[in-house]
């Protein structure tokens, strides 16, 4: 329902303000300057690669000449049973606002995930006032992320700010009562909060592909032009892989903010023949 916005900003400036806003890519006015047409509140239900046209909930067509599939992913969720409304995850604007009204003085947050979403929520819960304790089954954390040696200065970090870190443990039950949130680690310990926020990663949302019948490998896959199987669609962002270089050519997927800035910029330039 929204304009497009900043997703990095939910996990960090829009949990430490007293009234969280959203942070707008660019306004109506803008777009309508750039004839850019804003079509929101819909989802895209297939794409007709015979007639180059994308089905939209409402029963419209819009038809294309060149189409950029840029979906982005979704939370990875939990493979457990025992999860309520009492365990989250962060992606929309919405979601940022119900764990919002969760950090306040003396709430108990548990976080699942030392990674880069986890920590931020972290820190911001601990500005709030909030206990919070991060549960990371890796030896340590940003484990994905970072060298040991700047995870170990982060890790450091949290701990002076409060911050309860718990690395190398796994869970082994999840109970939501519908008031609080038990969480038992495979080691025995029990963790009981107000909230738990799960940030285990992400996965690509690549369903409107795969029905199109485009390839997909870790992602849509896609060219180093960003051109998928299909030569007329192209994909960029969390949602892709593409082959990388640096790497031998392996196919690698970006779930990161500067990435996606970067390959829209490209995808919407082969689009209109760069090479």
């Amino acid at each position: 329902p929204h304009l497009p916005y900043e997703r990095p900003p939910l996990s960090k400036e829009a949990m430490a303000s007293d009234a969280p806003e959203i942070k707008a890519i660019a306004s109506d006015a803008i777009l309508a300057e750039k004839s850019i047409r804003h079509v929101h509140s819909v989802q895209a239900v297939t794409i007709d690669r015979a007639a180059h046209a994308v089905r939209l909930s409402d029963g419209s067509v819009l038809p294309y000449d060149k189409l950029l599939l840029a979906t982005g992913s979704t939370p990875r969720k939990l493979p457990m049973p025992g999860l309520g409304a009492h365990c989250v995850y962060l992606r929309t604007f919405a979601d940022a606002l119900a764990i919002r009204a969760h950090l306040t003085p003396g709430n108990r947050i548990a976080i699942i995930g030392g990674g880069f979403i986890g920590l931020e929520l972290a820190a911001a819960a601990r500005k709030l006032g909030a206990d919070v304790t991060v549960i990371e089954a890796q030896p340590r954390i940003l484990m994905r992320g970072v060298p040991a040696e700047i995870a170990e200065i982060i890790h450091d970090t949290h701990v002076a700010e409060g911050v309860d870190i718990l690395c190398g443990d796994g869970i082994a039950s999840i109970a939501d009562d519908g008031r609080q949130v038990r969480t038992t680690l495979a080691g025995g310990r029990e963790i009981v909060a107000d909230l738990a926020i799960i940030g285990i990663g992400a996965v690509p949302v690549t369903g409107l592909a795969a029905e199109a019948g485009l390839t997909i490998d870790n992602g849509i896959a896609v060219d180093a032009e960003l051109r998928s199987s299909d030569p007329d669609i192209f994909a960029a962002g969390d949602c892709c892989s593409f082959p990388l270089a640096v790497y031998g050519g392996r196919r690698v997927r970006l779930e990161a903010w500067r990435n996606a800035q970067e390959q829209g910029a490209l995808a919407a330039r082969n689009m209109l023949g760069a090479g």
